[in-house]
């Protein structure tokens, strides 16, 4: 085997004589030395490397599953509608069994004739709840009622049934009526008025419906933008001329509420708000039987 070795080195190096000693030294210590064993530190290094790979795969097992899509979602607050719009078409609804849609309204009411000793008006509030299920075939629940808070506009104050009958359960926001998911908002299939002002007073239905989809919401969204005459403050559009506004949210693009001004015709005074009102979205597993 030493010699084997020596031939081996000779044809691949050449052996200087003063190296001839040296190496003779080293032949000796290759074939009589015990092989040192392998230190224990590498077993330590490849479990501990190990370790690192399963620590690195919990923690990419353990972050949330949105924190993948942040890079497709807006994180700017709408400055347009079509902002608004875009907002709307990328929102994900939550994993719920319910989307509960409330609205506060105030409409203002009148009793008696314009000019007569009796002749008075006050907001009255009232409160609509809807629940929309999220699978087909569910029934549809919406309840509507008064909450009894009432504002006087004009005129002296009178017996609540007058201004506004216990059976009396609010204002018509929509016009479509369903009792089970899914519900096709109809005003949808109506097309909205030319002018400006009337074009957004046409456009109420379809915003305000709890049956209209976000796509169809941002639809309309981009259908009003073609009017540069419908403007947008901050999330509230409006169009001179118009009775009619509403209020989105720029951070995520819903409507949040919608005010009609009084006729021009009508004997309220200046600045009264005939209808106003209010819409907050949730989601829950839980309704009302």
């Amino acid at each position: 085997m030493r010699d084997l070795l020596d031939d081996d080195l000779a044809e691949l190096y050449s052996v200087r004589p003063a190296d001839d000693v040296r190496l003779a030294r080293l032949r000796e210590q290759l074939f009589t030395e015990k092989p040192v064993r392998r230190s224990t530190r590498w077993i330590g290094i490849a479990a501990a490397a190990m370790a690192v790979v399963m620590i690195t795969g919990l923690v990419v097992l353990l972050r949330p599953a949105h924190q993948d899509s942040a890079a497709t979602m807006p994180t700017a607050p709408a400055t347009s509608l079509t902002d608004a719009a875009t907002l709307l078409e990328v929102a994900q609804d939550p994993a719920a069994r319910y989307k509960h849609v409330r609205y506060l309204v105030w409409q203002t009411m009148t009793v008696g004739q314009p000019g007569s000793q009796v002749w008075s008006a006050a907001k009255v509030e009232f409160q609509f709840d809807v629940w929309l299920p999220a699978s087909p075939g569910e029934m549809i629940v919406i309840y509507r009622r008064q909450t009894g808070d009432k504002q006087w506009v004009v005129g002296n104050q009178v017996d609540s049934d007058r201004m506004a009958p216990a059976d009396y359960k609010g204002p018509v926001l929509w016009g479509t009526f369903c009792t089970t998911m899914p519900c096709k908002e109809t005003s949808l299939a109506l097309p909205l008025k030319v002018s400006p002002a009337e074009k957004l007073a046409s456009a109420s239905s379809r915003l305000l419906s709890p049956y209209t989809t976000n796509e169809e919401k941002a639809a309309t969204y981009r259908e009003l933008a073609t009017s540069p005459e419908i403007r947008w403050d901050n999330g509230k559009v409006s169009a001179d001329g118009s009775r009619t506004s509403f209020t989105i949210d720029p951070a995520t693009g819903q409507v949040t509420g919608s005010v009609e001004m009084k006729p021009a015709d009508s004997p309220l005074p200046d600045g009264t708000i005939s209808l106003e009102v209010a819409v907050t979205y949730e989601w829950t597993d839980q309704r009302p039987s």
